[in-house]
């Protein structure tokens, strides 16, 4: 039952004016009594106030003491409007988040580590980019045989003229009009030389390894030839790259590299 002050004060003076009392109240007693009751009530409005201030306290304390136990297991991300607490499971199928936040306001989302967004997942099936075939590798193993022949011995060449350089000319075979000398002198390798009667010199082939100007010989790859005579050409049993009116003869191992090498006149019946 609520009194106002000014129905307290009445009942007050009415009952200390009761002559059944038999004592008299001494002057300002009333105001005496009220101002205590006002007291009393701004007292208990007083711990009303210092009550909900310290279950405010509690709340925020018990928030704080959550973000420090973050240390080894989980993370947590404070800002001005919310508080978010992640906890990490030592399993990795089971994890759980607590998050406490201020009523209307929105919960931050942690940021990546260093400000950039984690780069995307890398496809397996993406084509590999084409690699590039190093340059061609010269060979420069034994005697050097260029488009005019091989040292002394030169394409065009008689028996005649072959034998006034001081060469021996040793017959191997006859073939279509054609004799294969074995060649041995001063100023030529050991090679086989092909005369025509009509022609002179139409062959000449090393007898052991030997490369041309451009680095290609014995070892070569089929590559190698294609590259540094693009109009090459196959044959029978290698490769033939033209070179004006003669030809460099590329013969080929079982590996399709190149075993030997000769240069022969393009327009002769000597040699196919």
């Amino acid at each position: 039952m609520n009194v106002s002050e000014d129905e307290l004060e009445q009942r007050l003076r009415a009952l200390f004016s009761d002559e059944r009392l038999g004592v008299e109240a001494p002057s300002g007693a009333a105001p005496a009594i009220v101002a205590g009751a006002r007291r009393r009530r701004q007292r208990r409005k007083v711990l009303i106030s210092a009550s909900g201030a310290v279950c405010a306290l509690a709340v925020v304390s018990g928030g704080l003491a959550v973000v420090k136990f973050q240390g080894t297991t989980g993370t947590a991300d404070l800002s001005a409007s919310s508080l978010t607490v992640t906890d990490v499971s030592p399993s990795p199928s089971a994890s759980a988040a607590v998050s406490v936040g201020v009523p209307g306001s929105q919960t931050q989302e942690p940021s990546t580590k260093g400000g950039a967004p984690p780069p995307p997942p890398r496809n397996s099936h993406a084509p590999a980019p084409p690699t590039r075939r190093s340059a061609p590798v010269k060979v420069m193993k034994g005697p050097l045989l260029t488009a005019d022949g091989l040292g002394s011995v030169k394409l065009g060449m008689t028996e005649q003229q072959l034998a006034d350089q001081g060469l021996t000319l040793t017959p191997v075979k006859e073939s279509a009009g054609c004799t294969y000398y074995e060649v041995a002198g001063e100023g030529v390798p050991a090679a086989t030389a092909v005369v025509s009667a009509d022609e002179g010199v139409v062959v000449v082939k090393p007898d052991g390894a030997a490369h041309t100007p451009e680095g290609v010989g014995a070892g070569s790859a089929k590559e190698d030839v294609t590259a540094a005579y693009p109009d090459t050409a196959a044959s029978s049993d290698g490769l033939v790259a033209p070179t004006g009116d003669r030809a460099y003869h590329f013969t080929l191992a079982d590996d399709g590299s190149v075993s030997s090498v000769d240069v022969r006149a393009t327009n002769q019946t000597c040699a196919a």
